[in-house]
Order: structure tokens, then C-alpha cells, then sequence
């Protein structure tokens, strides 16, 4: 069986990562022809039971995929072929920075690829302490061209220059370092911010 072909979207919040998702999986369904299955982390809570959600409010019906086992997509692609009565082209999996590094979602990505899968992933590349968010960054190594990793920004709310940061905003103070990684929320606990105007209190220092 011929390999799969990947394509990771990764980037900042407010960067349209699900929208470019969304986009794609709207070409592919009505010029591609392709069936197409849409999954989600459980841990996204922002968007709803059941949906992904972009930030102009539009929503496409996906499958939760419980976050700390990754491995139970396959009988989750198996029960939805079985209701479909055929094979899926593509599956897409947005929000993947909910899946941890240690989840092994890497490896379940790389089996689905194996077994003749086209997947789309979007996450988040970094969280609000400057660091990788879960398993997005790792999933670098499945693309087979340079076209196939696509950096997404957004625009510092301070600023306006090109962000790269989510700047976490709590009691209308900057988060500080230890709070803890996860958060689920959009606009009313999170701005974009570039290296220049991100604010991390508490934050550990490298000396050389």
C-alpha cells in the first residue's frame, strides 16, 4: 500500500489554523471527491461537543478522540468505515498541541500514513511559556517536503507586528511561568503577542 501524504499546519492562536483546515476539507469534499473523517482531542472544550470551531464562529462536525489515548482512533476509523460502508481518503485532526509528547500520537499518525491515509493536522507550535506545545512539533518529521509544514502567524495585539507567542491574560495580568500548560479558551484568556511585547512573570533565566 502507497504511503499517505501529510500536511501539518502549525502557528500561533488567531493565526487561522482550523480555518485553513476547514477550507481544506471543504475543496477536497466537493472537487476532490474525497471522504473525508474530521477528529479532535477531547480536551477541546472550546469548541463544542462533537465540532471544530474556527474564530469567526464557523463549525464542522468532528469525532473526539480521547487526548491521553490517541491509540483508540483506529477503532474510532473503523466504527465510522463500518457506518459509511466504504474507506476514508483523508483524515484531518485539529487542535493536535492536546495531544502530549508522551501520548505517542506520533506514532499513531505515522501508522495511519502507513496504512495509505492523506492526513491534515493543525496545533498550536508553542504555548504561552515560549515552549513546544505537545506533540505539534514532532509531528514535523512525517512531512516529506518542505511545502508540506506551513508556519501560520497571527498579529501582536500590542504591536501589530507578526506574532508568533499566545500571550495567557488572567485577571487582567500576564500568566506567569508556573501556571499551569493547559487552558482551554479563546479571545477572553488569550492575545497574540510577538517576542517584543509577550509578558511571561516568573519566567526561569539561562545565565552563560
Amino acid at each position: 500500500m502507497t504511503r499517505g501524504n501529510f500536511r501539518l499546519y502549525a502557528g500561533n492562536m488567531f493565526a487561522n489554523k482550523t480555518s485553513q483546515v476547514m477550507s481544506d476539507v471543504e475543496r477536497l469534499r466537493e472537487f476532490g471527491k474525497k471522504r473525508i473523517l474530521v477528529l479532535k482531542p477531547t480536551t477541546d472544550t472550546r469548541s463544542g461537543n462533537g465540532h471544530i470551531m474556527d474564530h469567526h464562529q464557523n463549525t464542522m462536525e468532528a469525532i473526539e478522540v480521547p487526548a491521553t489515548n490517541p491509540h483508540s482512533v483506529f477503532n474510532i476509523i473503523k466504527e465510522q468505515e463500518r457506518a459509511l460502508g466504504r474507506r476514508f481518503d483523508v483524515l484531518v485532526f485539529d487542535e493536535i498541541q492536546f495531544f502530549s509528547i508522551t501520548s505517542c500520537f506520533f506514532q499513531v499518525v505515522d501508522a495511519l500514513l502507513e496504512r495509505g491515509y492523506d492526513i491534515i493536522a493543525a496545533g498550536l507550535a508553542l504555548d504561552f511559556k515560549r515552549e513546544p506545545f505537545g506533540a505539534t512539533l514532532l509531528l514535523v518529521g512525517l512531512c516529506k517536503r518542505s511545502q508540506d509544514f506551513v508556519l501560520l502567524t497571527s498579529y501582536c495585539s500590542k504591536c501589530g507586528r507578526e506574532a508568533l507567542l499566545p500571550q495567557r491574560i488572567i485577571n487582567d495580568r500576564p500568566a506567569p511561568y508556573d501556571s499551569p500548560q493547559i487552558l482551554v479558551g479563546g479571545s477572553e484568556t488569550y492575545e497574540a503577542r510577538c517576542y517584543e511585547c509577550h509578558e511571561l512573570p516568573s519566567r526561569p533565566m539561562l545565565f552563560f
